[in-house]
């Protein structure tokens, strides 16, 4: 038994170490090509599945040696309350409410697991600074990457594999047309910008940490290479978390004074973007109307009603008026009935104009938003209201909901919800420590200021994509955040 420990002591962290960082350069850059298939619906086993399941066989004596250290941590309670409350609504699902097939509930849950499952292997993970700076290095080179293949699919129609539908999710390989936003190696536009608004603040503080002129100027770079892909995704919402989250961190990293520069450039390249500037005018000129419209029957649904009489008048109706036409008209109208003869004239054909650009994205912003508002969220919301406390289950609300809050409340009920915002909650003891304390490690600060910028940017997104359902976007967030969360925790045992 002895020799058993000593081998675990020695050789398992380390090998742990080095899945994980095949999983933070692997998962990010292999294509979404499926290896199997699950009956009933179009989500697919893929190869990154089995990586992740055999760095875990790896990984189990170690998680179980470290097993108090994992669990004492706040972020780690929170993640395993979540597992039960996810366990006890699928339970409660299929011995009560019956509303989805049982191997689709169980996968949904699993994945769940899977996805979350990381943040300890990034937690163990980290054995040193210096395992932490290997990390980081690898994922700005797996960002380099990312870019210059999204680069090549705009330029040079390399191709993309999505899962925006069934027949694309097969492993098709698709070129980008004029109307089609890069996607890189990721399932679609909408997760390549979740990720661009996740690794820009790791990237920022990099640059604010690093004291190398020459490793300044490459981190400085590959911030407007993210930029840049942030920019041709056309993504509004991870536009919109991405200055939200840069100004955030500015603020809590006391660079107030970069703010202005960095949003004022930021807000002028994205003019220079035709695709990005059509869509947010196009939700203002579409959604607008809609969004003052439902304001106005909420207030007036509050309003008592007018109990005014109105006069109705029937107008009569209008008799028909006979036409004569001439003498001819009057003896064929005598002897008999009025035989008509049409000559029929030429065949007019009608031109249909192509739709421009503008035009196309009016189409795309009506249909978003129709779909959000008018199927999703209210799916979500009638199944909420089957079951307020543990929801309906996972997968009985299909595969897209646009809203993650609304996905869990519908699928694990107020609990699940409570539960899932509860892992974000318990970061922000974790930030105010680092950052509040002055004799914190100036890195570790530093990081945990581009963890909560890069949290509140897939919070935002949270408002109107299914951020956290998307397994590149899952996988590499929860890995982020458990390698960052390692890092500061080597900082903890430092100063203790």
């Amino acid at each position: 038994m002895k020799k058993f420990l000593a081998l675990i002591n020695k050789v398992i962290p380390g090998l742990v170490s080095i899945m994980a960082l095949v999983l933070l350069v692997f998962i990010p850059l292999y294509p979404k090509l499926p290896s199997l298939e699950i009956p009933g619906s179009y989500v697919r086993v893929r190869l990154e599945d089995f990586v992740v399941a055999i760095t875990f066989l790896i990984a189990l004596p170690l998680v179980w040696q470290k097993r108090k250290t994992l669990f004492k941590n706040k972020i780690g309670q929170g993640i395993i309350v979540y597992w039960l409350v996810g366990l006890a609504a699928t339970i409660s699902t299929l011995l009560i409410g019956r509303l989805i097939w049982p191997h689709l509930a169980l996968l949904h849950y699993f994945r769940r697991i899977e996805y979350m499952s990381l943040f300890f292997l990034g937690f163990l993970a980290i054995r040193n600074k210096k395992d932490f700076k290997i990390f980081l290095t690898a994922l700005l080179v797996v960002i380099c990457l990312i870019f210059f293949y999204a680069l090549g699919q705009k330029f040079y129609s390399l191709p993309a594999i999505s899962t925006m539908n069934e027949e694309f999710s097969k492993g098709t390989m698709i070129e980008l047309d004029v109307w089609t936003r890069v996607s890189a190696t990721f399932a679609g536009h909408y997760d390549l910008a979740i990720f661009m608004t996740i690794v820009v603040p790791l990237i920022l503080s990099a640059f604010f940490f690093i004291k190398k002129r020459g490793k300044k100027l490459v981190l400085l770079a590959l911030f407007v290479a993210c930029y840049y892909l942030l920019i041709l995704t056309a993504s509004r919402v991870s536009f919109v978390a991405y200055l939200v989250s840069v100004s955030f961190l500015f603020i809590i990293l006391n660079k107030k004074w970069w703010l202005p520069p960095v949003i004022a450039l930021s807000l002028l390249g994205s003019f220079f973007s035709e695709d990005i500037n059509q869509r947010f005018s196009a939700t203002i000129k579409v959604e607008g109307p809609k969004i003052v419209q439902r304001a106005s029957n909420t207030i007036q649904s509050f309003l008592p009603e007018k109990t005014d009489k109105k006069i109705v008048q029937i107008s009569p109706t209008p008799t028909p008026t006979i036409i004569e036409g001439g003498e001819e008209e009057e003896e064929s109208a005598s002897s008999g009935p009025i035989i008509a003869k049409i000559t029929p004239g030429p065949t007019i054909m009608p031109t249909i104009p192509e739709p421009s650009q503008q035009e196309m994205a009016e189409i795309g912003v009506t249909r978003s938003g129709d779909i959000r508002f008018g199927v999703e969220w209210p799916r979500a919301i009638r199944h909420f209201e089957k079951n307020p406390i543990l929801g309906t289950g996972y997968s009985s609300i299909t595969l897209a909901t646009d809203n993650g809050y609304l996905r869990a409340l519908g699928e694990t009920g107020s609990l699940g919800l409570l539960a899932l915002l509860s892992i974000f909650l318990t970061q922000i003891p974790l930030y105010q420590s680092l950052l509040k304390n002055p004799k914190a490690d100036y890195q570790a600060k530093f990081l945990a200021a581009a963890l909560a910028s890069g949290t509140l940017a897939v919070l935002i997104s949270m408002l109107f994509i299914d951020a956290l359902e998307s397994s590149k976007v899952a996988f590499t967030y929860w890995l982020i955040l458990g390698l960052v969360v390692g890092r500061v925790n080597l900082e903890k045992k430092t100063n203790s």
